[in-house]
Order: C-alpha cells, then structure tokens, then sequence
C-alpha cells in the first residue's frame, strides 16, 4: 500500500473509486456530479485554491492504493476556517471502501495526514462523522481525537465533533 497525492495520473482508478463510493451510497461522493473525470481534475485544482465554489477553502486530497494502483480509501484535509468546517464537515474528511475497512487504513490514512498537515487557525482540526459511525469514533479516537460534542440535525441524525491535533506542529 501506498499513499498519494490526488493527481490525473489516478484518472482511471478514481473512475473506479468514484463509482464504488457512489454504489455505497457515501454522502460526500452523491452531492457530486456523474462525471468522475471532471471531479478528479477539480480535486487538482481545489489543492492549488482553484476553482473554488462560493464558500470552499481549498483542500487537499490523498488517496490510499494498492501495489496494483487500486484505491481503496482517500482522505482530504479542508485548508481554512468556515462555519460548515466547524459544524457540519470538519476540517478532515476520509473513507474506505466497504471490502477494505477493517485493517486499519482509515488510521493510516488519518496519521498520515496528521504527520504532514499543516495546523489549522483554530489550533486543532475539527472532525465530524455520524454519531452511530462506531468504526469512524474508533478511527478518530484512535488517532488521538477528543470528542467534544454531539449536534442533532433537523433530519434526526446526530453528527459527533471531535478536536484532533496535527502532529506536524508537534514535530517541528
């Protein structure tokens, strides 16, 4: 296993990914359009601070690949500060595909980023996943995540907030 930077150089496993993400119903990846091609090239761009909606920062993303070049997880790391990091996103964002969870790669993915990452202007980044994610609480806790609070949504859901430290600025 490998980590990399999102590159076109993926093209062809993201379409793969992109479509595995979509089947399994992950919020992030149904908000998207059908053209996996055009996400992946906004990806790019959305790490350089390009073509940024109104109201995004820009954002990293990596994704985690077998020796074959299969992806089988990505995170993304959310470069600023806006009211929807806080509350609703995060400043982090990852998953993994259903047939690869349970070895661990959400923690690698997660340490990864926490090694390199640059600290965020609150001081800490924000993490927020579904409060019945037990496998994501465990990740983000795992790593080092302190839980800080549980928001109920209008829908019902309950999304739980967690302060995670960048060891990057630990490090230096």
């Amino acid at each position: 296993m490998k980590i990399e930077s999102a590159s076109e150089q993926h093209l062809e496993a993201y379409r793969a990914y992109f479509d595995a993400c979509r089947k399994e119903g992950l919020k992030y990846y149904q908000d998207l359009g059908d053209d996996a091609d055009h996400w992946l090239r906004q990806l790019v761009l959305h790490a350089e601070g390009k073509s940024l909606p109104a109201g995004w920062v820009p954002c990293q993303s990596w994704f985690l690949l077998t020796g074959g070049g299969e992806i089988v997880g990505s995170i993304r790391l959310r470069l600023g500060e806006t009211a929807v990091i806080q509350d609703e996103i995060g400043h982090v964002g990852y998953e993994v595909l259903p047939q690869w969870r349970g070895h661990g790669f959400g923690k690698v993915l997660l340490q990864y980023v926490q090694s390199l990452g640059n600290v965020p202007v609150c001081g800490n980044w924000v993490l927020v996943c579904d409060a019945t994610n037990i496998a994501s609480i465990r990740t983000i806790e795992a790593c080092g995540g302190q839980r800080l609070e549980d928001m109920p949504q209008p829908d019902g859901t309950v999304l739980r907030r967690f302060s995670l430290t960048s060891l990057a600025g630990i490090i230096e």
